[in-house]
């Protein structure tokens, strides 16, 4: 609740918390959150799925920020793009796109999720090529249009991936995960 209700008055004013914000909402808070709603505990199986819609999340709000910078500066807001520049900003969407498909590699190369997760990796070459261009086209919107689109597509697909993916390895019996 403190993070929607501070959103626009502060957190739209701080580069860093805006860039996390969105992904703390719709990650961590609200994958973790539902999970303990339902069980009444915390689960680190929980906490690294709620990574891939936290980053995807932060990254949507992130390119879609591209655009808007000189309305954004007139509305006193401060996010990233403003601060540092698309330039760099784009640098940090690609690092946050990475951060997606390594963390969950990662959680299913522990063991936390199970190996049929990985199903959100098909994903990969359509992220690679929205990144290449966020990278390439920062500057100049009309270009940069078709890299907001595949954002999206990303996004979605992948999250639900993902789920389908967890959702499978819990319903195959152990000598299939």
């Amino acid at each position: 609740m403190l993070v929607v209700y501070l959103y626009t008055t502060h957190i739209t004013r701080n580069p860093l918390l805006c860039a996390i914000a969105p992904g703390l909402g719709f990650g961590p808070l609200m994958v973790v959150g539902t999970y303990f709603t339902q069980t009444g505990e915390y689960s680190v199986t929980a906490g690294l799925a709620s990574l891939v819609p936290g980053f995807l999340v932060s990254n949507l709000l992130l390119l879609n920020q591209f655009p808007d910078v000189e309305a954004d500066k007139v509305a006193a807001r401060r996010h990233i793009p403003i601060a540092y520049g698309r330039r760099f900003s784009a640098r940090v969407y690609a690092v946050l796109m990475a951060a997606t498909y390594v963390s969950l590699a990662v959680a299913v190369g522990f063991r936390v999720l199970p190996l049929t997760a990985l199903i959100g990796l098909l994903t990969l070459p359509l992220a690679v090529r929205t990144v290449m261009g966020a990278m390439k086209n920062y500057d100049d919107m009309d270009k940069l249009m078709p890299s907001l689109g595949m954002n999206i597509q990303v996004i979605l697909l992948t999250t639900l991936l993902t789920g389908v993916g967890i959702l499978l390895g819990l319903l195959l019996p152990d000598s299939l995960r």
